[in-house]
């Protein structure tokens, strides 16, 4: 992603950044991803009422996958530089 197109990239201010990347943890049946996928937030899209809780959701861009994908907050994590 540009710099021009990241700074017109919505974004929640609590969210994890827009940019950031992220590995899939907390996989439940079904999911698209296992854990330890890792990926690219592409969009923050703010608060969200999820099976009764507010979390954060996003897009992220799976380093596998060319489409985004929807992810709830408790689901992603930020990579620790190594």
């Amino acid at each position: 992603m540009t710099p021009a197109m990241r700074s017109q990239t919505l974004q929640s201010s609590a969210a994890i950044r827009t940019g950031t990347r992220v590995e899939k943890v907390n996989s439940k049946l079904g999911d698209s991803h296992p854990d330890g996928a890792q990926g690219l937030i592409s969009t923050s899209l703010g608060p969200k009422l999820w099976h009764g809780r507010m979390t954060h959701a996003y897009l992220v861009a799976w380093d596998d996958c060319k489409a985004p994908a929807f992810v709830v907050g408790d689901r992603i994590r930020k990579l620790t530089k190594e």
